[in-house]
């Protein structure tokens, strides 16, 4: 750890160090972990509530949200609470409206545990915020999986999503919407406009953490239907899970006018309309 971060750590240890209340706080017991993939928009998830759900990014836009169990839920990205960030896609600061309906969400959604950056310290406060930061040790293998302290995997939300569930001490693990981690691999998100072609890259996604979180609990992904196989961890279709044929719903059946104009205006270059 450099200088820079040795004087950041020490400053934000007390704040960190609050973290430790969800160490092994679900020891041996099952959790979703969700992403905002399109395969969501095959599936009912009403069919997912028998678990704690561990959720990211937008998925709190897609109108079934309430029917998870959702306990915690992950939005790390650097500065995101800020007034004005840059954006990733136009490369120049702007309002940062990102930020402002994340916000929103948090606030009708006080009985969910909140992980965001630390850079957001000055940016959002409450009782449900929880902070983490990596002290530049983004990606390092093994990877350091200590909400209190160094927390590695921040270089995606799956990524940090496996981090809290480990640490939490979660034994088994299934993925919905993570639609990297089975091949061909799924394109888009569930609020987007259409089918999106598959691919048959070789690449495998976050090869490093996922055998890394293999080796230490279940693990499994849920896939459309069994035209897809698990890259390197066990699948299990949603007919398999659920006894219901996966039924595709266009995103404006699932994400609401209001939401679908919000995601339009954020410039990220979403397909949302036709």
């Amino acid at each position: 750890m450099n200088f820079k971060n040795r004087i950041l750590y020490q400053l934000s240890k007390k704040t960190l160090e609050k973290n430790k209340r969800f160490h092994k706080i679900h020891s041996g017991k099952s959790c979703y972990i969700f992403g905002c993939g399109a395969s969501l928009k095959y599936f009912d998830l009403k069919n997912f509530n028998d678990k704690i759900a561990i959720c990211c990014s937008s998925l709190f836009l897609h109108e079934d949200f309430k029917e998870l169990n959702a306990k915690y839920y992950y939005m790390g990205h650097p500065f995101i609470f800020h007034k004005y960030w840059k954006n990733q896609y136009k490369k120049k600061y702007e309002k940062n409206l990102v930020g402002k309906l994340y916000r929103e969400n948090i606030n009708l959604n006080p009985q969910i545990e909140y992980f965001v950056s630390l850079s957001n310290y000055f940016a959002i406060r409450a009782s449900n915020i929880n902070y983490v930061h990596h002290f530049d040790y983004l990606a390092s293998n093994p990877p350091k999986i200590q909400l209190d302290s160094i927390f590695s995997s921040m270089h995606g939300a799956l990524n940090a999503m496996l981090g809290l569930a480990l640490y939490m001490g979660f034994k088994n693990i299934t993925l919905v919407g993570c639609d990297f981690t089975f091949k061909p691999k799924s394109q888009g998100h569930f609020f987007e406009f259409g089918k999106f072609a598959n691919t048959n890259e070789n690449e495998i996604f976050s090869e490093d953490l996922l055998l890394f979180v293999k080796r230490q609990v279940n693990i499994e992904t849920i896939t459309i239907d069994d035209s897809f196989i698990g890259d390197i961890i066990n699948y299990t279709s949603y007919e398999e899970l659920t006894s219901s044929k996966p039924n595709y719903k266009e995103n404006n059946l699932i994400v609401s006018k209001q939401n679908l104009s919000n995601l339009n205006n954020f410039n990220m270059e979403y397909k949302i309309y036709k």
